[in-house]
């Protein structure tokens, strides 16, 4: 999966989707990062590349159904995740993050 699937997916929830961060005045929206990359080498090449993504949550609406929304998409999507934090940005903003890794078949890239 690369990064672009994965925001095609997210807009599956039906919110604002933003890449790396922003400050929106939206009830709720969704924002995406990588938090880094790693790569397996087998025969002297990379054949797999694994990106690991924070994805931001944020909603004024406390009990939010587009929370929910976003978790069922992922597992309906068969990506694995975990919460890692929720709690009020401000006094208006929840806030919640989930962390994820999404991974790429290297192996028919180049050579």
């Amino acid at each position: 999966m690369t990064l672009l699937e994965l925001q095609y997916i997210l807009q599956e929830v039906g919110l604002p989707i933003v890449h790396y961060e922003a400050r929106m005045t939206k009830s709720s929206y969704i924002v995406y990062r990588e938090l880094g990359t790693s790569y397996s080498f087998a025969s002297g090449r990379a054949w797999r590349e694994t990106i690991r993504v924070s994805i931001d949550h944020f909603t004024k609406k406390e009990w939010d159904e587009t929370l929910d929304k976003l978790k069922l998409v992922l597992l309906k999507n068969k990506i694995n995740f975990s919460t890692v934090t929720m709690y009020y940005e401000d006094e208006k903003t929840i806030h919640t993050q989930f962390d994820l890794s999404i991974a790429r078949d290297m192996r028919d890239d180049g050579e």
